[in-house]
């Protein structure tokens, strides 16, 4: 992923709407550029700052962002932990079709 394909997906990230692909690969360009992680700040700090400005709350935006970059993170692992297991379960299912179809030929 390039800077400026980084730069496109920041509204989709603070979001939470990118892909697991999208996400993966954001993650690690944001992970590895300065410049990308940067604007990412700067965006984030407009969007949630001005939203908590208006709520009257107060905030430690770099902590939440840090938070956020770790739990998108997470959130990813979890998604393509889930993703392999659909896959394990569809190919028990085919297994299981092709052992009833055998066994029904056999008998």
């Amino acid at each position: 992923m390039n800077c400026k394909e980084s730069m496109k997906l920041i509204p989709q990230y603070l979001n939470d709407e990118l892909d697991n692909a999208s996400l993966e690969e954001f993650l690690e360009h944001v992970k590895n550029c300065e410049e990308c992680k940067e604007e990412l700040t700067i965006q984030f700090l407009i969007q949630e700052g001005l939203q908590r400005l208006e709520d009257g709350d107060t905030f430690n935006l770099t902590k939440e962002l840090n938070d956020m970059i770790y739990m998108s993170g997470k959130k990813l692992r979890v998604r393509e932990r889930l993703a392999r297991a659909s896959t394990i379960l569809q190919l028990m299912v085919i297994a299981e079709i092709a052992i009833v179809v055998v066994l029904s030929v056999l008998l």
